[in-house]
């Protein structure tokens, strides 16, 4: 699978060479660093060049470096590991999902009996449905509204919702699209304007419309799982296992809003942003004394660093759009309808065909093969499995005395 960047058509080489990280522009956050980068060597460059070239001395006492420095490494370390434990968390999450997709989808395609070809449709809808669930999961995420997208649409395009309080789906994307769109004086600047993230919205700021699609999907799967059981077509535990699948996608759906909309608070965030550049700007004129020249390429470099690090931290700590570090939602979502794909694409495995295939010595390989064994009486078996019970042992012991 290629990786992020690179489109289906590119020509992808895993095996080409690549340059090492610390050469790399791609997925770094020199693009957003280096303007504030270059407003902080300039300020450098003007006051080296004030101390260096007049008799005005404008340096301050070293001092203020270490005080200001500790407060600055202890907001970064905890504003880096706040965004990350996000970050992680939001991956554990979708690992959970896809958990709760394959138990679910394993219950639903073996579990289910069936009696006619029907049934195998009413499955197969189900498991696209599943399918849905992830896709839908990852536009919500990314507060896209609507279901008019090209890898969602497939899935879910059977959906004719009336329940209360749930729209048909395209009423819900006319009326998304005219809020959006709104009216007056400031239309063209909704149009034009990069929508914020989550995290990047002040306080009490409207959210753009964002219907929760995937628990609209979860109503419709268990409204088919409660069908099934009702046609007994389905036993108490494989009931009890799809109830408790939609449980966990539900646990999941509700967790990964947490992190959408509970950013780390705004007043940190700003009061950091504003310590790291009183701390960058200051560096000059305590540097200047005792550095020269030499303070230019030194106050870039820390800069950078001080910078980066800071930016990192807000780039990931919403971890579900399109930023290069952010997870990779698009590969997640294509992985499970892969594996979907791949269940349905088969009939459930018959016991007769793999366990009494010819193939199958369950004594050892030199053994009778299962369809051998069948023929014969408990007692026989039994004898057979000490036996190879036995031999085991007694190669085991044989192994560990060459040793």
């Amino acid at each position: 699978m290629p990786p992020r960047g690179f489109k289906k058509d590119d020509d992808y080489n895993p095996y080409a060479f690549r340059l090492p990280h610390s050469l790399q522009w791609h997925g770094s956050v020199i693009p957003r660093v280096f303007p504030s980068t270059v407003v902080c060597l300039a300020v450098a460059v003007a006051v080296t060049c004030i101390n260096e070239l007049t008799d005005i001395n404008i340096t301050i006492p070293q001092m203020l470096i270490t005080v200001i420095g500790f407060v600055v490494a202890l907001l970064l370390t905890y504003r880096t590991n706040t965004a990350y434990d996000r970050y992680w968390e939001g991956r554990r999450l979708w690992s959970n999902l896809t958990v709760a997709v394959r138990n679910t989808a394993r219950v639903i395609w073996i579990s289910i009996r069936e009696e006619n070809a029907t049934i195998i449709l009413e499955k197969k809808t189900a498991l696209n449905l599943l399918a849905g669930f992830a896709v839908a999961t990852k536009h919500y995420l990314r507060e896209e509204d609507g279901c008019e997208f090209e890898d969602l649409k497939p899935l879910i395009s059977n959906i004719r919702s009336t329940l209360p309080g749930f729209e048909p789906l395209e009423d819900q994307d006319k009326v998304s699209e005219l809020v959006r769109l709104g009216a007056g004086p400031n239309t063209l600047n909704k149009l034009f304007k990069r929508q914020r993230k989550p995290h990047e919205r002040k306080k009490g700021e409207l959210a753009p419309i964002n219907h929760n699609l995937p628990l609209e999907i979860l109503l419709y799967l268990a409204s088919y799982f409660a069908a099934q059981s009702d046609a007994k077509r389905i036993g108490v535990p494989a009931a009890n296992a799809l109830g408790n699948g939609l449980a966990q996608l539900t646990d999941c759906l509700t967790h990964f809003e947490r992190i959408l909309r509970s950013p780390i608070p705004v007043a940190y965030s700003i009061h950091l942003s504003q310590t790291v550049w009183i701390y960058c700007l200051s560096l000059p004129f305590q540097f200047v004394a005792s550095l020269h020249w030499a303070t230019i390429p030194l106050v870039f470099l820390a800069s950078f660093v001080l910078l980066g690090i800071e930016k990192i931290g807000g780039e990931i700590e919403n971890p579900f759009g399109y930023d290069e570090n952010d997870l990779d939602l698009d590969d997640f979502c294509n992985l499970i309808i892969r594996e979907l794909d791949t269940i349905t694409a088969n009939p459930p495995p018959s016991v007769d065909d793999w366990i009494f295939a010819p193939e199958n010595h369950p004594f050892g390989p030199q053994g009778v093969t299962a369809e051998e064994a069948r023929k014969l009486s408990l007692e026989d078996v039994r004898v057979l499995l000490d036996t190879s019970a036995q031999e085991k042992r007694n190669s085991s012991e044989i192994k560990i005395e060459t040793k």
